[in-house]
């Protein structure tokens, strides 16, 4: 073994400082820091894993309450109005969505953020509404949906005695 070879051995490899009984010297330590901080560590992309925990939280919302109506904007960049189906009850709303890849790229990924796949997000509702009215629209990757709410669910004012 040559010595650019005992040098690339060495420096694959993460010694432990060496101990003089139970101490170990401040340039040891030093050193030991210096190797596993100058170390190259994979990549999560290199990995070849899914986006961890990225579906649990797409899609993004916003849920607003007025005094009549919900309002609830999602963001669904890369998503066609035709991908997408809104299902709502009088306590929640559920958002489905898909986006597929257009044409497979060839090659090794630097970076892969871009999320595809099916997802579905349902969320709770601040007061019963009436689903039976529902109106939603979509434009330039935000689903709006305007939810009217019932008698029972509208905010109400509380005199204090």
């Amino acid at each position: 073994m040559n010595s650019n070879e005992k040098e690339n051995k060495q420096s694959s490899e993460l010694k432990a400082p060496s101990t003089n009984g139970n101490l170990i010297s401040f340039d040891d330590f030093d050193n030991f820091f210096d190797d596993f901080l100058s170390r190259r560590w994979p990549r999560l992309s290199d990995w070849n894993i899914p986006a961890m925990g990225l579906e649990k939280g797409f899609p993004k919302v916003d849920i607003i309450d007025h005094d009549n109506e919900i309002e609830v904007q999602a963001a669904l960049p890369g998503v066609k109005k035709e991908d997408v189906d809104v299902t709502v009850n009088d306590q929640a709303i559920t958002i489905r969505t898909s986006t597929k890849e257009e044409k497979k790229e060839e090659g090794k990924y630097f970076r892969r953020e871009i999320s595809r796949g099916e997802y579905q997000r349902t969320l709770s509702l601040p007061g019963t509404v009436d689903y039976d009215n529902v109106k939603a629209s979509f434009k330039d990757g935000i689903l709006k949906v305007i939810i009217p709410k019932t008698e029972k669910g509208k905010r109400k004012s509380i005199d204090i005695e």
